[in-house]
């Protein structure tokens, strides 16, 4: 389902009450809601064009398939994102009106945790259908335990921002909505696959296409199954994706952690900056943004109380969005200010 905006909402920052509750009630039973109009056309212009440029200077720099079509499928590629002025801008990194939906669906303290890019270029594949976050609790009782529901909520939103029309042609995700209610995936092994279990997928046929008008956002629960297809068209397709998880979810990757000792609790309240690593110890888990990007973030109106979760590299020091997009941080400090995909 599309929603859209009056021009009171867009003024005022804030969603009407009973759109805001139809839009949560689709993300919660469909697995997924379009909202349109929610970054301007020069934005999107902007990163689009950033997005390309790098995408053709990736390709072209890289033999064979780059490292993320190794794991997602030729023509599929995870991008960094230019993380400096004036490729940062407030009205997709500091939007209240995408942070009301955020905090509502994932509670008062929801952080950022992801924020990169997605292309679908022309001759891509089929990608396996997956999910991208298992169930944060595992069984029944479990979330019983925890005072949640069964099957439980999210503790997860992905927002896939279109900075071009995204329609069937050109690599519109595939999806399976009402499958991230689906709880016998919460039992499975690590490495089971849903093409193992066809008579499952059947049960959520016929899928649907993640069809996205410049300008709008997907929201989605990431645990909804899915696949990036074949762009068709002779365009590359750029995408934005931002990933916020819900305040328990104390590691850096976004996982829900239980069972703090008290010693870590007591160091989550005095630095609000840490997330557990994958050794388990603690450190700081915010993303980076070159120093020229400050004011976005700090002047920015945030009714919502979202935490950005964004800290800025020492003044002179360059930010390399080409490399380690999906590290800690999000992408690699360069003291010698070279930027490019070379490691």
């Amino acid at each position: 389902m599309i929603f859209e905006l009056t021009q009171q909402e867009l003024e005022s920052k804030c969603l009407a009450a009973d759109k805001l509750s139809a839009i949560l009630a689709n993300i919660q039973t469909q697995g997924f809601v379009v909202v349109k109009d929610l970054v301007s056309p020069s934005t999107c212009e902007l990163l689009k064009q950033s997005i390309l440029e790098d995408a053709d200077r990736v390709v072209t720099e890289t033999e064979g398939l780059t490292p993320h079509e190794k794991v997602t499928g030729r023509g599929h590629l995870q991008l960094g994102l230019r993380r400096y002025a004036p490729f940062v801008k407030a009205d997709l990194l500091a939007n209240p009106l995408i942070e009301h939906i955020v905090t509502r669906m994932l509670g008062a303290g929801a952080w950022l945790g992801f924020y990169n890019g997605n292309v679908n270029r022309p001759g891509s594949v089929y990608q396996p259908l997956h999910f991208d976050r298992p169930f944060s609790w595992r069984s029944e009782g479990e979330a019983i335990k925890d005072g949640q529901s069964w099957p439980p909520p999210t503790t997860t939103l992905s927002c896939s921002l279109a900075l071009a029309d995204i329609t069937e042609i050109n690599g519109a995700t595939e999806i399976y909505p009402g499958s991230h209610l689906e709880t016998e995936v919460s039992q499975w092994p690590p490495g089971e696959r849903l093409s193992d279990h066809p008579d499952l997928v059947a049960r959520y046929a016929p899928s649907d296409i993640m069809s996205i008008p410049a300008g709008g956002i997907c929201f989605r629960d990431p645990r909804m199954w899915h696949r990036g297809v074949p762009n068709e068209s002779q365009e590359t397709r750029p995408m934005i994706a931002l990933t916020y998880h819900a305040v328990g979810c104390f590691h850096w990757r976004g996982r829900l952690v239980k069972g703090i000792d008290e010693a870590a609790a007591q160091r989550f309240d005095a630095d609000p900056t840490l997330r557990f690593m994958d050794d388990g110890t603690l450190a700081d888990g915010r993303l980076v943004f070159e120093d020229n990007a400050r004011a976005v973030f700090n002047e920015a109106p945030n009714p919502y109380k979202v935490n950005r979760n964004v800290r800025f590299a020492d003044p002179g020091v360059r930010v390399n969005h080409f490399l380690d997009a999906h590290l800690v941080g999000g992408a690699r400090l360069e003291p010698d200010s070279i930027v490019s995909p070379a490691s």
